[in-house]
């Protein structure tokens, strides 16, 4: 066995990715975000919290004026010939995370890149929103044992920012899903598919 082939099996429990999908920090690590105002760009919604409903005018309550209101004025007729506009997806973002070899031990360098997604996730921006955090292995190894171990990191990255930040668990869910959703199918063992993916999930 090459010096390559004798590494490999000592890198393959060190990195786990927070990763993107449909993102380009999923795929080109140079993006991956180092401060909290890069978190809060990417996991920040379009809208603002609290504006998900259509906004109502021509009410007045509680004002004593009895003038009738305005009509509304009436919606366009549908028009059958465009489709409809489709939701976007979840706000996501994606970074490494180190972890002990074969462990849920986070490294004193994930400590720091956790630290940044802590003061992004207790900032006004994100404070009001829940969020998931899946783990994810590489295809390397017994499936059963990969499912586990991503799911104790992906708690584990959950326990660190609870207890550091004062994040309440129930804004944060972890669950794994070992190699059932390779970044990367066509290179099983490549550093990309061991990840957590923090998505979210709204207020």
């Amino acid at each position: 066995m090459d010096a390559v082939g004798m590494l490999r099996p000592a890198l393959a429990g060190l990195g786990l990715l927070l990763s993107v999908s449909g993102s380009a920090l999923a795929t080109d690590p140079a993006a991956a975000p180092t401060t909290s105002e890069d978190f809060i760009r990417a996991l920040k919604p379009d809208r603002p919290q609290g504006d998900e409903r259509p906004r109502t005018r021509g009410l007045a309550l509680g004002t004593g004026d009895t003038t009738a209101a305005p009509a509304p004025t009436p919606a366009p007729a549908p028009s059958y010939g465009t489709p409809a506009p489709q939701p976007k997806a979840a706000p996501r973002i994606s970074f490494q995370v180190e972890f002990a070899f074969n462990s849920a031990e986070l490294t004193p360098k994930a400590t720091g890149i956790l630290n940044e997604l802590g003061r992004a996730l207790t900032s006004p921006d994100l404070a009001a929103y829940r969020f998931q955090l899946t783990g994810h292995t590489d295809g390397v190894g017994n499936p059963s044992y990969n499912l586990a171990l991503s799911t104790r990191r992906a708690v584990s990255v959950r326990d660190y920012l609870t207890r550091t930040f004062g994040v309440s668990s129930d804004r944060l869910v972890a669950v794994g899903r070992g190699s059932q959703q390779l970044l990367d199918p066509a290179n099983p063992a490549s550093d990309v598919n061991r990840r957590v993916e923090i998505v979210n999930l709204g207020s």
